[in-house]
This record gives structure tokens, sequence and C-alpha cells, in this order.
């Protein structure tokens, strides 16, 4: 009972960001539902809208972000990101082994905060798009501190660009391990729940 209600705060606190954090309401639409797979709660932010890329032969100076999430988004606009900066790329890459390429999840990219993120990624031929710097991008930020605080804004922004390109953003941190690939649970989901159309 407990997780159930530390999960419904925590979906109506991200809600609360989404909504005060959009300036222009009619730029996109989303909505956030939690969703329970076996004891695991999914955030699944939907949107209802009608800079490198391993793979590509466009440089990153070239590739927008929208450009590098069509390249890495599945047939229906589905994306999973992950945000990581310079001080967790070891733990980005154990994530992408021990679950992306575990479990066949095409539809991902890392996001890299700081400038050596995606070069040390990209040269182990993961996807990632550098989206910003940070000032304590190679160091690990605690919670609530300056540098923690300016890492989850970018976090924040990087799903608002996602959803305003209509994509639908499935967001995970990198220190958590999939079972499975949860995309096939999170659209069957969205089609009993009438958020995708068939």
């Amino acid at each position: 009972m407990l997780t159930k209600i530390i999960a419904l705060v925590t979906v109506l606190y991200v809600c609360g960001i989404i909504s005060s954090t959009i300036t222009n309401a009619d730029r996109w639409r989303a909505s956030a539902s939690l969703h329970y797979i076996g004891q695991n709660a999914v955030l699944a932010v939907f949107s209802t809208n009608k800079n490198i890329y391993v793979g590509n032969k466009k440089k990153q100076s070239t590739l927008t972000f929208t450009e590098a999430l069509s390249n890495r988004a599945d047939a229906d606009r589905y994306v999973i990101l992950a945000m990581t900066d310079e001080a967790f790329t070891d733990m980005a890459i154990n994530f992408y082994e021990a679950s992306i390429r575990a479990h066949h999840v095409n539809n991902f990219l890392f996001v890299g905060v700081g400038p050596n993120t995606c070069e040390h990624l990209s040269r182990l031929q993961i996807p990632c798009f550098y989206y910003a710097n940070d000032p304590s991008a190679s160091k690990a930020s605690s919670y609530r501190q300056p540098g923690f605080i300016r890492k989850m804004n970018i976090r924040t922004n990087m799903i608002l660009d996602a959803l305003a390109s209509n994509f639908t953003v499935i967001h995970t941190d990198i220190d958590v391990a999939f079972l499975g690939n949860p995309l096939q649970h999170i659209k069957v989901i969205g089609l009993m729940n009438g958020l995708i159309k068939a």
C-alpha cells in the first residue's frame, strides 16, 4: 500500500513538473499514467499530438535532437530515453549490456550531458546524443545540490523536447535493470486504455 501511495505521489509530481514547465500549452499535449507490471511501477508519458547517432552517416554537428529521435524511435514513435553524464558512463554501459542489448530493445537513445559522454559511448557503438553541457557533468551530483537540480532540469527539458516532437517517451534511469522489453507491456496497456489508436 505504501508503495502505491509513493508511486501516486511521484506521478502527481511529474505531472506538476510537466504542466509548470510548459509555456505554450498548445505546442503539444501529453498524458502520464502509472501502471503496474508485476510488482514494478512504470510511469509512461504518452504524446497525443499528431547530436550523435551511431549507425547514421551524419555527424553529431548536423543532427538535431528530433532527427536523432526519429532515427532511434520505432514505427509508432516510441523511444526509450536514458540521460547520463560523464560521471556515470560506466553505469550507462552496464545498463546497455544488461537491459537494452540483452532484451533486444532497439528504440532507445542515451542522452548525454557533457561533451565526453557520447564520445565514450560512441566508441562502443552505443547510440548517444549530446544534448547539453553542465559544469558538474564529470562528477556525481548529490541529491538537492545545485548540480543535481541542474541535471534534473536538463532531463525535464529533454523529455519535453521529445514530446513536443510527437514522440512517446519512456524515460528510464540507468541504475535499473529491465527483466524484459518493457515496450511490449506499455503498448498493450496504452491500447487497453484507449491512449493509442490501433
